[in-house]
């Protein structure tokens, strides 16, 4: 049985940044280290998990399989050395979905001082299973992604609203930013989930007033990946109103529709079989920090 985690490391970040050669770059290898590694576990798998043509790949059946089995076994691995020891008396576990770090802490730092607290982002796919499971005990993340989840107790915490992201060359070239949006790409955050609220179709609907729109959706699996592609490649894409650029971002222009304003609400979720034990410190912490 083979014991190391590179190789699965390596095939997980080729899913996420959609190619060897930035899977490489996430490690500072050389790609050809990271396609022998991918081929050498497909060997050792006996089947194939990539579909490789000169112009783009795709996932095998058991390839997906695989990803989302790997993701869990490395966020396994990741929290063994995060927390190797036993979970501590008065340990409150915060994880927050991506983009909503500052979320977390602005409500981690109402909670009062009598709790040590650990910190981690979640992945949307297995988000709730986790936190069904008490693998953690607090999700921050949008409302719309815990719709219909009656097994999940939410709290409000804020309204957020979201701005779009435009290629400033492109952008110069139409009338106005809605026109621009028909004719490229809409890229979005990869949040769809087997069992949960489709996140993606209401922030469509959303953004698909006032004139905007797009000519297709392109899913990216970050607000940093989707805000790279608008600026190196055309199109545009939604991301929160307080989301940072990245840096060397130079080619972005952003815009903030008012029917985005305060458009999705962020929210503190826990297991209802839990309801007990944090629903009074959860409350008390929103009244002293979102009034």
């Amino acid at each position: 049985m083979n014991y190391n985690l590179k190789p699965m490391k390596y095939f997980v970040d080729v899913v996420q940044t959609h190619g060897f050669s930035s899977a490489a770059k996430r490690n500072y290898v050389s790609e050809t280290a990271v396609s022998t590694a991918i081929k050498h576990l497909e060997d050792d798998l006996g089947v194939q998990l990539i579909n490789r043509t000169p112009t783009s790949l795709s996932l095998t059946a058991a390839g997906r399989f695989f990803y989302l089995r790997a993701i869990q076994v490395l966020d396994a691995y990741g929290e063994i050395w995060r927390h190797p020891e036993q979970q501590p008396a008065g340990l409150l576990r915060i994880h927050f979905l991506q983009g909503l770090e500052a979320d977390a802490a602005a409500f981690a730092q109402h909670l009062g001082a009598t709790r040590q607290l650990s910190f981690d982002e979640e992945p949307f796919t297995d988000a709730f299973t986790r936190l069904l499971a008490h693998d953690y005990d607090i999700l921050i993340g949008f409302e719309l992604a815990f719709s219909g989840n009656t097994k999940l107790q939410t709290f409000p915490l804020r309204k957020v609203g979201f701005d779009v992201l435009c290629n400033t060359q492109a952008l110069a070239t139409q009338p106005d930013a809605p026109t621009l949006s028909h004719a490229g790409k809409l890229y979005l955050q990869h949040w769809k989930s087997t069992g949960i609220a489709d996140i993606q179709s209401a922030m469509v609907e959303k953004y698909a007033q006032k004139g905007w729109g797009y000519a297709s959706i392109a899913q990216v699996n970050s607000f940093q990946a989707a805000a790279l592609a608008v600026n190196f490649k055309g199109g545009v894409a939604l991301v929160p109103d307080d989301f940072r650029l990245p840096e060397h971002c130079n080619n972005l222009t952003r815009l903030s529709p008012k029917h985005l304003e305060q458009a999705f609400n962020v929210v503190a979720a826990i297991s209802r079989d839990r309801q007990e034990l944090f629903e009074g410190m959860i409350l008390k912490a929103i009244s002293s920090s979102y009034r």
